[in-house]
């Protein structure tokens, strides 16, 4: 039984810009329903570590989107608003800092604001062992047992010398962690597929657990400044210098992600483990993922529907009308407009107020050059 007290860190940054225009900068992925059950991603990640927590999840968000964080949220989370976007660590670190504060023993976990989980009681059970394995005192992750080569993804690495077991890789120990050997970026189509048929790799789904104090005292060993810069944020809270504070020391930590501030260089020391995940995942990180979440996963969520002839697998969420002769297709539908689709294959359809887009699934990755050429000519309404 974890006896550590757990707090859940909730990274709530980024645009979303695979999933534009659903998603824009002043609307985020994590504020959105994109699958039509009723409650925004960050609802739902907050609705499923709640029951999981010893105290309030903590939410750390950007200055824009804090008010809206806040009204979605009630008062079931704690917000941190970050004055300016830092990446992944100043975040988590900020709000381990805020916990070490009141108990340096307590365990952390991060986890993205955004993504989808399927089976909330395997979901437990892996956070769980997770736990036990943080209070062991290691930076701890959770690897996501991949059911294709995707390029979409990172990977973790377990150590070799485990018999790789059934649907899963590697053999846990009797804690469930496994030694982690090494991270590694998206790799092109044949490398996934080498990793796949290796046994030895997990998909990287960035949630991490530890110690509070284990975690900014690692930090501390790779970049001190920002270890001592959150530190210093987390001692003024609540003091009349802390909003003069965090406005001078925030802009100047260092803007890194987890993975490459502390998981891979603990990695290569041997000091980071790996919990396999007995749970369904997915980051819903462009429109093919969310179509698969529509059309195969989730085929009864919320509001979306089946539409069109019977020789059709369309599926439409929104307020839009649609038609669909001999077409594979999704259509997230913001307008009252009338679509028709005849003889589509495998496309998304998404019709706001002042954008269409009209995206062939396995070109979903692509989209981000669209978004970088819109931010080069604009206008600027439409990030």
């Amino acid at each position: 039984m974890a006896s550590a007290p757990f707090i859940p860190v909730i990274p709530a940054g980024g645009a979303g810009t695979r999933l534009w225009p659903l998603s824009r900068r002043r609307r985020p992925k994590f504020l959105l329903d994109p699958t039509g059950v009723g409650r925004s991603l960050l609802q739902q990640t907050v609705d499923r570590l709640g029951p999981l927590a010893d105290g309030r999840p903590i939410v750390v968000t950007g200055a824009g989107h804090t008010a809206e964080v806040g009204e979605q949220l009630g008062g079931a989370a704690c917000v941190l608003s970050e004055p300016e976007p830092r990446n992944s660590m100043p975040a988590i670190a900020w709000a381990a800092a805020v916990v070490e504060r009141e108990d340096p023993d307590a365990v952390i976990g991060s986890f993205a604001a955004d993504h989808l989980i399927g089976d909330e009681e395997a979901f437990a059970e892996t956070v769980t062992a997770a736990r036990r394995a943080a209070e062991a005192g290691h930076l701890v992750t959770l690897g996501i047992s991949p059911t294709h080569p995707a390029t979409g993804f990172g990977y973790v690495e377990c150590a070799s010398g485990y018999e790789p077991a059934v649907g899963r890789p590697g053999t846990p120990s009797a804690d469930g962690a496994l030694p982690v050997t090494r991270f590694v970026e998206k790799p092109d189509p044949e490398r996934a597929r080498q990793f796949l048929a290796s046994g030895r790799f997990f998909w990287n789904a960035g949630m991490f657990l530890a110690r509070a104090r284990v975690l900014l005292d690692a930090l501390a060993e790779q970049l001190p400044p920002l270890a001592a810069g959150v530190r210093e944020i987390a001692a003024a809270h609540g003091s009349p210098e802390y909003e003069q504070l965090i406005a001078r020391v925030w802009p100047r930590l260092t803007a890194i992600a987890i993975d490459h501030a502390l998981a891979e260089p603990l990695a290569a020391d041997g000091r980071v483990v790996v919990v396999p995940a007995g749970f369904a995942w997915d980051d819903v990180g462009d429109f093919a993922a969310l179509a698969r979440q529509l059309r195969e996963e989730h085929p009864e969520a919320g509001g979306a529907r089946s539409v069109g002839t019977d020789d059709s697998d369309a599926r439409a969420l929104g307020t839009a009308t649609v038609q669909a002769i001999s077409s594979r297709a999704t259509v997230y539908g913001s307008t009252h407009r009338h679509i028709a689709l005849v003889g589509l294959e495998g496309i998304s359809v998404v019709d706001t107020e002042d954008v269409l887009l009209v995206l062939a699934d396995d070109r979903a990755q692509d989209l981000t050059a669209l978004v970088r050429d819109l931010e080069r000519t604009g206008p600027e309404h439409l990030l």
